[in-house]
């Protein structure tokens, strides 16, 4: 194969076998430019690319040498042809090695001329080609690294976590994903081991699948990263097969059910603590009322008046858990109806201490207030009188006999910080980072026989948090707590604002 109509420049200052080269060739179809220096040479030869260049090696102006590695600096693969009437073996050899396709001397008669030209552009076709298949090559190979560069980005930007191994145990393929679900902090390479980083759990899915036991198709298992349900996530992994049927390695795909677990593990839970807090006063109640109805303890009406006192209580305890539950399912609903209004942190204090009055003369407790007087947020009071309940049962409850609760409340920067102290049982350090969860209690020898839902921090907590607030808790096993409410200090102006979903 050929270029049929060739592009062709001559570079000689010889009129004649300018010329005379243009008409040859121009009869035979090709497109011939000409020029009689070697400045013009170089100008023109390398502001287009020609098919064949023929270049007089001796010039007045630049010799054919210097015209000829200028165009071959530009045009690497051009087919340069040395014409001259002065031959020698030296400019042969120093014209070939600087890549001139060929060296014609002069005279020559124009069948010589026709038949170098078709062989040169018999070459240059080849040369062409090869140039062609070269650039496809570079344009398939960016478009594979284009759509290698948009997988990746499309793996990356999952919240699933893709790990792909092959079947020596390095990594071929994996996503932040992978190493965010299974908490990895190390550097990690493609092309490196990683089994031994892997959770067993997860390391023991692939080594089956690797094993051939059985026709494996896929794994799906849950897997605890950190317990109880802080980081759950479930892996499924799958053999990846060639087109023979061969094992070539493995996929995971890990997705983080975390909440899912946290869901059922509050079911559970819930049911627990449903069981147990509804049971007992219904089977009390129960009990009490049966001996009054079949009148067994005589005709004492005080008697039966302390059992029907004692129902009930245990019935007001019924309704103070039911309403925990109905609290804690509107504030997350976010149905609760708000009016908020300026509230004097002291007077909301002292009307929940006077509330526990009871429980804290039975308990011999002392309770010290020292709270500003002018202390006040912006808020609804019922919502504050909830949240001040939870915390003072808890210091009144869990505190020790002949214990104390210490009340503070200080402006700090720009909230009012509210300390409740207690000289109480106190939180072990592992339970205090659950404390706010919901149905969490904390169990030791001391808090066992003390009822409650579990609910009573996590209702104050969203509360708090309702208002931009915080609270805190710092704690000692056996030596007392302190819970400290931070809420936003009231604006200057008096203002009511009504707040309903």
């Amino acid at each position: 194969m050929k270029i049929e109509n060739g592009k062709i420049l001559v570079v000689d200052d010889e009129k004649g076998m300018r010329e005379g080269i243009r008409r040859i060739l121009e009869i035979q179809g090709h497109k011939v430019d000409t020029t009689d220096s070697g400045a013009l040479g170089i100008q023109k030869g390398i502001a287009t690319e020609y098919d064949i260049y023929f270049i007089d090696l001796k010039m007045p102006d630049i010799e054919g040498t210097q015209v000829l590695r200028e165009i071959k600096l530009m045009y690497p693969e051009a087919i340069c042809v040395i014409v001259t009437a002065y031959a020698s073996i030296d400019t042969a050899v120093e014209t070939t090695r600087m890549g001139a396709y060929q060296y014609i001397p002069k005279p020559f008669e124009p069948d010589e001329l026709q038949i170098l030209v078709h062989r040169a552009l018999e070459r240059r076709w080849y040369i062409l080609e090869a140039r062609r298949l070269r650039e496809e090559q570079a344009k398939h190979l960016l478009e594979v690294a284009h759509e290698q560069s948009r997988m990746r980005t499309i793996i990356n930007a999952l919240d699933d976590g893709i790990l792909i191994i092959n079947q020596e145990g390095q990594a071929v393929l994996f996503n932040p994903g992978f190493l965010k679900l299974l908490d990895i902090n190390q550097e990690i390479s493609i092309g490196e081991p990683v089994l031994e980083i892997l959770p067993t759990a997860l390391r023991d899915q692939i080594k089956e699948i690797f094993s051939g036991k059985g026709s494996v198709n896929a794994i799906k298992q849950e897997i605890t990263i950190h317990p109880p349900a802080k980081l759950v996530v479930m892996a499924n992994t799958t053999p990846v097969m060639g087109k023979k049927g061969e094992l070539l390695g493995v996929v995971s795909v890990l997705r983080d059910i975390s909440e899912l677990k946290k869901i059922d593990i509050i079911r559970s839970q819930f049911v627990d603590m449903a069981a147990h807090e509804l049971k007992s006063p219904l089977t009390a109640v129960q009990g009490y009322l049966e001996l009054v109805v079949d009148k067994t303890l005589g005709d004492e009406p005080d008697l039966y008046d302390s059992y029907l006192k004692r129902s009930l209580d245990r019935t007001k305890s019924l309704v103070n858990l039911i309403n925990d539950l109905l609290n804690i399912t509107r504030l997350e609903a976010g149905k609760v109806r708000r009016e908020l209004n300026r509230q004097n942190i002291k007077e909301l204090i002292i009307d929940r201490l006077n509330f526990f009055k009871n429980d804290i003369s039975e308990r011999a407790l002392k309770v010290n207030v020292d709270i500003d007087s002018n202390l006040c947020v912006d808020a609804d009071r019922d919502d504050l009188l909830r949240l001040f309940t939870q915390i003072i049962a808890n210091a009144v409850r869990y505190n020790k006999p002949n214990g104390q609760v210490n009340i503070t409340g200080r402006q700090n920067t720009h909230y009012v910080k509210i300390d409740f102290q207690d000289t109480g049982l106190g939180i072990k350090k592992e339970e205090q980072d659950r404390l706010f969860e919901d149905f969490f209690r904390a169990k030791n020898e001391f808090t066992r026989n003390i009822t409650g839902t579990g609910l009573g921090l996590t209702i104050a907590k969203k509360i708090v948090d309702a208002y931009a607030g915080k609270i805190k808790v710092e704690s000692e096993y056996q030596k007392g707590s302190t819970f400290s409410v931070y809420l936003p200090f009231a604006k200057q102006n008096n203002f009511t604002i009504k707040n309903s979903p």
